[in-house]
């Protein structure tokens, strides 16, 4: 109301003083006529004898300027060198100290004997003879009378504007109000809801706000999301680090009631080992909740694929040299740059390449390979190895949380192919299981290519 109703009123202020200023002059136009009747009317009853000026003034000329008012008239009659004729002899003269020669009258505005008077002066040649020059009428009339005329316009177009104003002002809140009342609505809605109940808001409202509505609903679809995953999140952390807590607290128990220091440090070892295990499956449940969250860009940056894979590969080196197997890295192509979050992209590979060394038997071969395909866009890593594969019945459901191929001796919580799917998804990418040409497992990953560039020598 404030931002509609504020600038109409600087506009009514502004058409105010616009009409003040008209009114002032239409009463201006009509009064000086009047003045004007009267100067003509004394100066065609100026003559000329014996070479002087002589006046028969005809007071029905200022007759027509009397009113009912206190309005005074003054007038004054003067020869071509200033000399009085007959009048008031300090009548104002205009502004710049002199009767300009002119045969029509003009007016100006003066200050006489403490009144505000408007003055109408006309000058004309003398005619008869042994007389040369212009001689000088003016008549002037005090402003009570038009002043008052222009105050009663005035005080009538303020009138008109105030009420116009208030009618505006009147009809805008019934229109802000009716306009509006469907937000009252969304916001009763919006606070009787439970915390989670985050369905989208099926409210009609004005199209203005539209958008807006929409914007809360993709908003609480998000939050829902983010909800879910949170939960799913502490369920399965609840779930999975129940028993790895569990056997923790056992060794230790088991641990400390031990005497013999040789037994005792095989305890610690073994303590250690599940402490790591245990570790590692919290920062795969953690790294399985952000994949499964909404993306947030503000973590994502372009960064170059094969250098990252270099990376992890050569701090897996230790890993695989403890269990004899041959792990390398290879890249192919042109500069392999996505655009990811360099955290959930480095346990993606640290999850394929550290499962392949996992699973492999000693003396197995492990291959890290990065390449590009210019035509179809795409950044491709292949993690391929020589071991025991994975069946083709089960290769769809490695790829599920928690999901171990029965009869595994291996140690694991079957979350790190769930965490490479879901990372891949998150950014456009695809992961497909397949036989690798030795007989093994061959796991691609295909991302969008962000950013094509030079080549880049193999690590």
């Amino acid at each position: 109301m404030i931002w509609l109703l504020a600038p109409m009123l600087l506009v009514s202020t502004a058409l105010f003083f616009e009409a003040y200023r008209s009114a002032r002059e239409a009463a201006d136009r009509a009064y000086d006529r009047v003045i004007a009747a009267s100067v003509l009317a004394i100066a065609d009853r100026v003559v000329t004898a014996d070479g002087a000026l002589d006046v028969d003034l005809p007071y029905v000329a200022l007759e027509m300027l009397s009113t009912e008012d206190d309005d005074r008239v003054f007038y004054r009659v003067a020869e071509p060198d200033g000399a009085l004729v007959t009048g008031y002899a300090d009548l104002p003269p205009p502004p710049d100290g002199r009767l300009p020669a002119e045969d029509d009258p003009f007016f100006y505005d003066a200050l006489y004997r403490g009144d505000l008077v408007r003055v109408g002066a006309l000058t004309q040649p003398i005619t008869g003879p042994g007389a040369s020059g212009r001689f000088a009428v003016q008549v002037a009339q005090t402003r009570g009378q038009r002043d008052r005329l222009v105050r009663e316009l005035a005080t009538a177009t303020a009138t008109r504007f105030l009420v116009l104003v208030v009618l505006i002002g009147f009809a805008t809140w019934l229109g802000v109000r009716f306009g509006l009342s469907p937000l009252a609505r969304l916001r009763a809605a919006l606070r009787q809801r439970s915390p989670y109940d985050l369905r989208p808001l099926d409210i009609a409202v004005p199209r203005e706000v539209r958008e807006v509505v929409a914007a809360i609903d993709d908003l609480m679809a998000r939050l829902a999301k983010t909800l879910q995953v949170m939960e799913r999140f502490i369920s399965d952390a609840a779930h999975q680090l129940r028993t790895p807590l569990a056997a923790l607290n056992t060794q230790l128990d088991l641990a400390l009631r031990e005497r013999d220091p040789q037994v005792l440090h095989e305890s610690l070892l073994a303590l250690r080992r599940s402490t790591w295990r245990t570790s590692r499956l919290a920062r795969q449940l953690l790294n399985l909740a952000r994949s499964n969250a909404d993306g947030n860009c503000e973590t994502d940056e372009s960064l170059d694929f094969a250098v990252l894979v270099a990376d992890v590969t050569r701090e897996l080196v230790p890993a695989a040299m403890e269990k004899d197997i041959d792990l390398g890295f290879e890249q192919t192509g042109l500069q392999a740059r996505v655009c990811a979050d360099p955290v959930l992209l480095h346990e993606l590979v640290t999850n394929l390449v550290d499962n392949a060394v996992h699973y492999c038997p000693p003396g197995a071969r492990v291959t890290a390979r990065v390449c590009t395909d210019p035509q179809a866009e795409r950044v491709r890593l292949e993690v391929e190895d020589n071991g025991p594969g994975i069946p083709v019945a089960e290769r769809p459901r490695v790829l599920e949380r928690f999901y171990r191929i029965y009869g595994m001796n291996q140690e694991g919580s079957g979350l790190g192919l769930a965490i490479v799917r879901d990372v891949a998804e998150r950014y456009g990418g695809t992961v497909n299981l397949c036989e690798s040409e030795t007989g093994g497992l061959l796991v691609r990953v295909d991302l969008p290519w962000a950013q094509p560039g030079q080549v880049v020598a193999n690590v």
